[in-house]
This record gives structure tokens, C-alpha cells and sequence, in this order.
């Protein structure tokens, strides 16, 4: 006769930082999660209202919490006991890192008396201290963009990685980002956005020496066919519709994610994904950039429009996160458009929208130094997750 699978539950205590907590939940999907929450936690705006929802995208049973005193040790170990002792035939783990240390003590002693798995996770070094029972079959840390999405049902249709002709490409316009918003306006108005079958002339362009040297690197990824000088413009031969698309906006999302690369701190990095909408109905939403570091989620936004401070760029962004982790993922919203040309009354009001809903903003001036802020934000980042 076939041995019945035990249910995997997993206690956890609520005060303080939340993220170990959902590391955990992601890592074992458990059958029930058991929270042990401080009074403190409880309060509105704090721990467990933080962390609630994502956890409940985590697991199908999520009990409401244990409330204890998180300095009455007999109390707290009561608490366990309680949650422990409704599912005896579960497979438990107990992951102590959260809350005060005496509701570690308490969790402890309970879980090792009851044979369960206790664990402290060490994010800073990227490990799990096995403190009883047995470790984690696997690394809790690791998690690649399209499993770390799939644990919260998204399905992901991922852009290949983009050939290294168009990624050198994309590294000599950061360079000059505002000129990039330009070139693509010049372009605009040569009708380069319309659909076509045949290589189609671009006349009379009046193009900067810059621009000259990105269309020769054009040329060498296969959008344009030829560039002729005459004497006061440019004559270009379009070949490839892409070459609208890339100038229009994917640049910018290949150049993130080609910082991703150069951070070198990510575990996964991928550009241009497409989640489709709840039920998998139209529209999809889109992440320009998303990137794992220590089983978090860090994502995105890339816009190369002329006036790109809009507030409804912040909350799409936002709407996106709730989906996949919530204040557990951090977000980037990077543009093309430099502070010295921006209008600075929208500049000062849209950081302040963004510094609102924790969103992390980068201009176009800073995108030499985005390896360097991808690193912050993924490490250390700006706004404590969670």
C-alpha cells in the first residue's frame, strides 16, 4: 500500500522584517502556514498586514495568527505548541528568523521538541542554519526569473537575450540618451514607424556626428542596409522593420538588462517579458527588466518618451508587483530622459509620487552608473522590502 504524502506546514513568526519569512514560503509551498505574530505586528500598517497577502498567494491555508506578548516566553511557547498540536501528521518547519529574539527562543524549543525542521535564515550570507531536524533539500536563495514567477501562478513568455551587435548598439546611445530621444524623432518624421515589405530610403536626415556613428553600428546589426553622406544630410536604407522598434524604446530595455549582466550579482536576469492578465486575458502586461537576487524580485520599467514623468507609468509599474510579491519586489523606473532636460517642476513631483510607492527613479544622466545601482538595489536596497 502506497505511503500518504504528509501536508507540509511551516510556522513562522511575525514582528520586524518580513522577507525570510517569505523566502521560506516560496521555497516549500507549504500546505499551511501558521503565523506567531507579536501585538506589535498586528497593529494596522505593520508586519502582518504587509505580509499577509503574499503569503496567501503562497499557500492555499494560511491561519490567522497566534497573537502572543513577544517578551512572555511562556506565552509565545504556548502559541507554538497551539499551532503545532492542530496538525499533528504534518510535516512541520519552523522558520525562527523574524520577530524578538525571546519568540525565536520559544519557537525553537517547541519545534525541537516536536520534531520539526527549525531554521534561521542568514540572508546576508545566503545561507539556512539547520538549528533541528533536517535541512532544506535544495537552496532557498536560488531562484530564476520563470520559477520565481511560477510560484506565484504567473506564466512568463520571456524575449531572447538580444544579439551582442544590438546590445553594442544599445551601450553607445546610453551614452548620450537624450540625443537617442532625439534620433528617434528625427526617424519619426521619416516615416521609419511605418509597416513595410521593402527596404525603404530615409531622406534628407539631418543627423549629428553621433547619430552617424550609431547608424554604421546599425548597419552592422542588420536594420539598415546602407548609410550615404550628401551635403548638408543623411540618406539611410531601412532593411528591417526593427530597427523603428529598437530606436523607439528597446534600446533602453536592452541596455538594463545588459547592466543586469554587468552587475554581476544576479542569479537570473531577463529582458522584455509578457505576464498575461489574470485567466490569461488580454492585456499582457509587460516587464522590461526582471532579475533574481536571493530568491527576490527585482523588476523594471524602461521609457524613452520626450516627457516620460507620468504618474500612471508609477502605478502600472506598482500594479505589476502586486501580482507577483507586492512591497516584497523592489522596482526601478529608468528613463532615457536626463535631469538637465527634463522640466523640473514634473522631475520633483514625480519623485516624490515615486518615493511614495517605492519606486526607485534613474535618469537618463545616470545610466553609466546603472550596473552600480542595480547592484544597491538588489543588495541594499533603497526602500527595505517587505
Amino acid at each position: 500500500m502506497a505511503s500518504v504524502k504528509k501536508p507540509v506546514a511551516l510556522l513562522i513568526l511575525i514582528g520586524g522584517r518580513q522577507t525570510p519569512n517569505v523566502l521560506s514560503a516560496q521555497f516549500l509551498r507549504p500546505d499551511i502556514i501558521a503565523p506567531i505574530a507579536s501585538r506589535e505586528a498586528m497593529r494596522p500598517g505593520e508586519a502582518w498586514e504587509k505580509v499577509r497577502r503574499v503569503l496567501e498567494q503562497l499557500s492555499p491555508r494560511v491561519l490567522d495568527p497566534h497573537t502572543v506578548d513577544a517578551f512572555d516566553l511562556n506565552d509565545i511557547r504556548a502559541q507554538c505548541a497551539a499551532a503545532i498540536g492542530r496538525f499533528p501528521d504534518a510535516r512541520w518547519v519552523c522558520n525562527i528568523t523574524c520577530a524578538t529574539t525571546i519568540m525565536s527562543i520559544g519557537a525553537y524549543e517547541v519545534g525541537r521538541m516536536r520534531n520539526a525542521s527549525v531554521w534561521y535564515f542568514d540572508t546576508a550570507g545566503r545561507r539556512v542554519v539547520t538549528l533541528a531536524g533536517q535541512p532544506p533539500d535544495g537552496d532557498p536563495y536560488r531562484l530564476s526569473v520563470e520559477n520565481y514567477l511560477q510560484i506565484y501562478n504567473r506564466a512568463a513568455q520571456p524575449t531572447p537575450p538580444p544579439p551582442v551587435s544590438w546590445v553594442a548598439l544599445a551601450r553607445q546611445m546610453a551614452q548620450a540618451p537624450d540625443d537617442a530621444i532625439e534620433f528617434r524623432e528625427i526617424l519619426r518624421r521619416a516615416n521609419a514607424d511605418a509597416r513595410f515589405t521593402q527596404p525603404r530610403r530615409l531622406a534628407a536626415l539631418s543627423l549629428t556626428p553621433t547619430m552617424v556613428q550609431w547608424c554604421e553600428q546599425a548597419q552592422a546589426a542588420g536594420f539598415i542596409s546602407a548609410i550615404h553622406q550628401h551635403s548638408n544630410h543623411h540618406e539611410i536604407l531601412q532593411a528591417d522593420g526593427a530597427f523603428w522598434d529598437f530606436v523607439n524604446g528597446a534600446w533602453l530595455e536592452i541596455y538594463a538588462w545588459d547592466a543586469a549582466q554587468r552587475a554581476g550579482c544576479f542569479d537570473d536576469c531577463c529582458p522584455g517579458i509578457e505576464i498575461p492578465a489574470q485567466g490569461g486575458l488580454s492585456p499582457m502586461n509587460q516587464i522590461d527588466l526582471a532579475a533574481t537576487h536571493a530568491a527576490s524580485l527585482l523588476i523594471a520599467e524602461c521609457k524613452t518618451e520626450a516627457r516620460p514623468f507620468r504618474t500612471e507609468h508609477l502605478d502600472q509599474l506598482r500594479a505589476i508587483t502586486s501580482m507577483i510579491g507586492g512591497s516584497f519586489v523592489g522596482a526601478l523606473f529608468i528613463t532615457a530622459r536626463s535631469q538637465h532636460k527634463a522640466d523640473a517642476q514634473a522631475l520633483a513631483a514625480f519623485r516624490a509620487q515615486a518615493h511614495a510607492r517605492q519606486i526607485v527613479v534613474v535618469t537618463g544622466d545616470q545610466l553609466n552608473q546603472l550596473p552600480d545601482i542595480l547592484t544597491r538595489e538588489a543588495t541594499r536596497p533603497t526602500f527595505p522590502r517587505g
